[in-house]
């Protein structure tokens, strides 16, 4: 038996949906393709799932590795291989605020002094953890991301579905459309215009870069290595 579930909108949340005769369960979240999607529509559920998911498989490498006679070199790659790929599952896709942007480095910072083994009490500096690790920030490396993640879609066939979906919202939003009540929540789109404020680069002008592979790729690059240096 399949179970179809959805997520609708809290104002005018009805008792029963039926797609195509068949009835959908209304819940407030659920988990499909390894991310969590809930009824607020943001992002912050999601992270916080991957952030304990992530520290479980810290914790359970502890003994026999991170606390082991492994060098520092090794225990850096099997972070990025088998931790950060957990935390960064599907994080192309987050739209980010200043307030997961900092849950998320100061996670990474916590998984980087428990391999470097540096107690509470000792008083070392993020930047001296980033130099002993050679780790750019977990944010930097999800802006990367998010930034291949459009230009990949800005490619695609006017036919696909996620093409279109993004036409539509960079060219003009419907004529009857209003903004819902309440403060607006920062969309995918708008941390794409963040990641690229510094270049002077708008949605229109950034679907046009995105276009040319080598120069899009070309200027992901360089957006990402300024940051990094801003991040120092």
């Amino acid at each position: 038996m399949v179970v179809i579930v959805c997520i609708v909108c809290i104002v005018c949340q009805p008792s029963k949906v039926s797609v195509l005769g068949h009835d959908v369960e209304v819940v407030d979240s659920f988990v499909y393709l390894g991310s969590c999607i809930d009824i607020a529509g943001g992002s912050e559920t999601d992270i916080c799932r991957k952030i304990e998911m992530t520290r479980t498989c810290m914790k359970s490498l502890d003994r026999n590795i991170w606390r082991s006679s492994i060098s520092l070199q090794t225990k850096i790659r099997l972070y990025n291989v088998y931790i950060l790929p957990i935390l960064l599952y599907g994080a192309d896709t987050w739209s980010m605020t200043s307030t997961s942007s900092r849950r998320i480095d100061a996670f990474d910072q916590w998984c980087l002094r428990h391999i470097l083994r540096i107690p509470y009490a000792a008083h070392v500096t993020n930047d001296e953890v980033r130099r002993r690790t050679c780790q750019p920030p977990a944010t930097l490396l999800i802006a990367t991301r998010r930034l291949r993640l459009f230009g990949h879609i800005a490619r695609a066939g006017p036919s696909q579905d996620h093409s279109r979906a993004l036409r539509a919202v960079i060219s003009r939003l419907p004529v009857d459309w209003q903004r819902p009540p309440g403060r607006p929540r920062r969309t995918w789109l708008q941390t794409i215009e963040l990641d690229l404020q510094q270049h002077n680069l708008g949605l229109n002008s950034t679907w046009k870069r995105a276009q040319e592979r080598s120069k899009w790729c070309q200027l992901v690059e360089t957006a990402m290595s300024s940051q990094g240096r801003a991040t120092r």
